[in-house]
């Protein structure tokens, strides 16, 4: 029997910002998908599965955009990497 891992949305994003930066991603169109690809790649390696509490993590992740933000360091006089 395999054992779904229960995955840490805190831990989840600080990857999902790592990736973003050695990825120079800068748009929230760009992070949205990034989101999306982190999740479904936890996903595939059988950390997670849709009927787990994680129902609505990528639209929780998507949310923090500005979270990103500022984690990477861009405002409105650096918007750029």
């Amino acid at each position: 029997m395999t054992e779904n891992l229960i995955v840490d949305r805190e831990e989840l994003f600080q990857e999902i910002v790592e990736l973003g930066r050695t990825e120079g991603i800068n748009d929230q169109e760009a992070y949205n998908d990034l989101v999306d690809e982190t999740v479904e790649r936890h996903r595939d390696w059988g950390e997670m599965h849709d009927d787990s509490s994680t129902v609505g993590l990528s639209e929780a992740l998507r949310g923090r955009w500005a979270d990103y933000r500022a984690a990477l360091g861009l405002d409105a006089e650096q918007p750029q990497l």
